[in-house]
């Protein structure tokens, strides 16, 4: 796998990750040699038991070293991802992954992190919860919304399952007077696009805000989430 590494086959170490079996990736992942964590980092993804590897991709996702933690922290959300598209093997209990996605979601809230690896971890809690329901959101929306990065304030409002449900409502509209116009817009369009399945209740949900929703629209008119947004002021 190193070795496919050093000469830029990625492909070649996903292969060879495959066939060697999670345990050996999960060495690669725990070593001093950077090639190596590179090599078990590609390879996670395509092996057997792949979920297994999410605590150790968690931790290489934590640290600092960009070269290493968002890669890490992606290849823990391409493993989220298809687990949340099937139904859960048999050796894959709840638990577990209620455990995994509890790690990924503080490491997203760990305002010391690599932005790029908060936004995939934060993502990868999310796919976690979708795998056992997937009505559920996946971390305290709130907090998330209360981060001081607006790339992780955006991820979190794109990762609120549609129609949205009534309880996150109240987040959502104060995140329309986000003072970063993006994170705005896009608290708008996660609203307005349930315009359709209950209008009465959206409507209900903007109260004051609306005054808001009508200046943003007017001030971003050539944004695509000003159309959605818009629902809302009909």
């Amino acid at each position: 796998m190193t070795a496919a590494v050093d000469r830029g086959d990625l492909d070649e170490a996903a292969r060879q990750g495959a066939l060697a079996g999670p345990a050996v990736v999960e060495r690669a992942l725990a070593s001093k040699v950077r090639s190596t964590v590179l090599a078990g980092i590609v390879a996670a993804p395509a092996v057997e038991d792949r979920a297994e590897l999410l605590p150790a991709l968690a931790r290489l996702a934590a640290g600092h070293d960009r070269r290493t933690a968002i890669p890490a922290a992606r290849a823990a959300r391409t493993i989220a991802s298809a687990l949340s598209k099937k139904d859960l093997p048999d050796d894959l209990a709840p638990d577990d992954l209620q455990g995994w996605r509890s790690s990924f979601e503080q490491l997203a809230f760990a305002g010391t992190g690599l932005i790029e690896a908060r936004v995939a971890a934060l993502e990868t809690a999310a796919a976690l919860e979708h795998a056992i329901d997937p009505r559920e959101l996946g971390f305290d929306l709130a907090r998330a919304l209360g981060d001081t990065d607006p790339a992780l304030r955006i991820a979190a409002l794109t990762l609120v399952p549609r129609p949205s449900a009534v309880a996150l409502r109240a987040a959502l509209v104060t995140a329309i007077e986000d003072r970063d116009a993006d994170v705005a817009l896009t608290a708008a369009q996660t609203l307005c696009t349930d315009i359709a399945d209950d209008p009465a209740g959206v409507k209900a949900a903007l109260g004051g805000a609306r005054a808001q929703l009508e200046a943003l629209v007017k001030t971003h008119p050539n944004a695509a989430e000003s159309r959605d947004a818009a629902r809302c002021l009909k």
